[in-house]
């Protein structure tokens, strides 16, 4: 499963002495003539006759045999991966690991020194998980799912919320005392409920269903915790059926990423002085990551520029013309990068940074007066370099 967990484990995992492959293929077809089949076949045969001369003989025979390997198990088991599969295998440092992916992802293969983890950084962007709560005066459906595919994992009827037909010979105003009672006691049951699956399966987006008067009052009760996740609202009630929740839910959750992006952009663009919270162009933004800084991190899809990674410290930095081959920082040699943007989302998604990809022409557009990526920062730095 692609947990942020998972992604965590994988980036840290370095093989410098034996090569690393790390493939993503796209399984689901999009037209009825495609096969993924030659898309594999393609990739592997690339990878086979483009491996880098620098690599010694064992090396490039160790890949061999690990491609040969991927070939088999795609053929054996592609079944079991849906849409499609992230595979990262280096048998001489004993790492095989197999994910099922969305459909969404590009299909590419690359050999290196570790895995290649960007796409999946990039699908967890795009498949943020979110929670929908469809709730009446005493009943109510949980969901938990993203963008390309939802779950229904629990659903509550309170039976001791009364009816009409339970009044007996009670007052009508004691009687509507008693009710509302029991419908808060079910708001509450299942304000627990929701705070349990936020603490079980984490998300950062809820959206609830229901009428407008049944939505405030239960919204009054949730944990401050869950009820700032609260982006939107529904019409639905819990009879709906799981199609309807799932597109109802992504329509709203759609709208306030794009809300989100928009502010973050304003933000970039607007908030003053330059240096204090937000940082704009790539040199700001790598030395925001180097101390820790970056909130959010906000970069243009198809944003690529040079860089180099230090041997020694492993940081990062821009071409500099006054020392092109060591670092800054500590001296060290450096590997120079065609594109260094992989490895700044990566050390943001390692600092736990909200990574923001902007995927329209008219927001590209936008970001273009920043250098096309920027990050708003967690604390200022003075001119002393202390907060």
């Amino acid at each position: 499963m692609m947990t942020r967990d998972k992604i965590e484990t994988l980036s840290g995992i370095s093989t410098p002495d034996w090569p690393t492959i790390s493939l993503y293929l796209r399984i689901e077809k999009e037209r009825i003539d495609e096969d993924f089949s030659i898309r594999l076949k393609n990739l592997l045969s690339d990878a086979a006759e483009n491996l880098d001369a620098m690599y010694s003989h064992e090396q490039r025979e160790a890949v061999l045999s690990d491609l040969g390997r991927i070939k088999e198990f795609v053929r054996d088991r592609q079944d079991r991966y849906g849409r499609g599969l992230a595979l990262f295998v280096n048998g001489h440092d004993s790492l095989w690991e197999a994910l099922e992916i969305p459909s969404q992802v590009e299909s590419r293969i690359s050999i290196g020194t570790s895995p290649d983890v960007f796409p999946l950084i990039r699908l967890r962007e795009q498949l943020e998980p979110f929670c929908t709560c469809l709730i009446s005066r005493d009943q109510a459906r949980i969901f938990y799912g993203h963008m390309g595919k939802i779950d229904e994992i629990d659903e509550y009827r309170d039976e001791m919320v009364p009816g009409q037909h339970d009044q007996g010979g009670w007052s009508q105003s004691r009687f509507g005392r008693h009710v509302e009672e029991h419908v808060r006691g079910h708001f509450k049951e299942t304000a627990g409920r929701l705070f349990a699956t936020a603490e079980e399966r984490p998300f950062r987006l809820l959206v609830l269903g229901g009428t407008d008067e049944v939505v405030a009052a239960f919204v009054d009760v949730l944990h401050p915790y869950v009820r700032e996740r609260h982006v939107g609202t529904v019409r639905l009630l819990p009879e709906a059926n799981i199609n309807e929740v799932y597109q109802e839910s992504c329509r709203v959750i759609s709208k306030w990423l794009e809300g989100e992006k928009q502010r973050v952009i304003h933000a970039l663009r607007n908030q003053a002085p330059e240096g204090e919270l937000r940082a704009t162009g790539i040199g700001p933004t790598i030395e925001a990551l180097q101390r820790g800084q970056i909130m959010t991190l906000v970069l243009d899809a198809s944003f690529e520029t040079p860089g180099a990674v230090c041997r020694n410290c492993g940081s990062l930095q821009i071409p500099n013309q006054s020392s092109p081959s060591n670092c800054i920082y500590c001296g060290g040699s450096l590997d120079q990068k065609d594109n260094i943007v992989p490895d700044v989302v990566l050390g943001s998604f390692r600092q736990d940074a909200r990574i923001i990809f902007l995927d329209t022409s008219e927001q590209q557009q936008q970001s273009a007066d920043i250098g096309g990526v920027g990050a708003l920062l967690r604390f200022a730095v003075t001119t002393g370099g202390t907060q």
